[in-house]
């Protein structure tokens, strides 16, 4: 019974972290746009806000429980899961930053706009991308090594 709901719960994390993926990849497309089209730099800024709000961080929070969950039924821990879980955590973190600073880039403009610091921001989402991104390749190759692993 015990590996049955450790395969659920691994289930649900996998399907967790394809959402949130497919989330994260929805907004680079959204964020590279205005790069190339400049007016849509206050519709990409509302869009992502609002995606984030309401749709990643609650993917975000699940990928984590689901993932701490899963940390503390895998018995035994080798130190490839360490390095697997410091790569999630990495991604998290990297998400979480990103988080905040599209949060604090939503709520600038609407007040006084600095467009230049809004456009700062946006940049640094993108770099977030590309962090996160790595991060998140890592974790995911020693995420399917174990399952391999458990399958084979």
């Amino acid at each position: 019974m015990e590996t049955q709901s450790f395969d659920v719960l691994a289930m649900v994390h996998l399907i967790m972290l394809s959402l949130w993926g497919g989330v994260v990849a929805t907004e680079a497309v959204i964020e590279v746009y205005p790069f190339r089209e400049q007016s849509l730099h206050p519709a990409t800024i509302r869009f992502h806000y609002w995606i984030d709000l309401l749709v990643e961080l609650p993917l975000v929070l699940a990928v984590i429980t689901t993932g701490v969950a899963l940390f503390f039924l895998t018995d035994p821990l080798t130190p490839l899961h360490y390095l697997k879980v410091g790569f999630g955590g990495a991604a998290v973190a990297v998400n979480l930053f990103c988080i905040v600073v599209v949060v604090k880039r939503g709520r600038r403009l609407t007040g006084n706009i600095d467009e230049e610091g809004l456009w700062r921001a946006s940049r640094t989402v993108l770099a977030c991308f590309v962090a996160g991104l790595l991060c998140a390749a890592g974790a995911a190759i020693l995420g399917f090594r174990f399952a391999i692993e458990r399958l084979g």
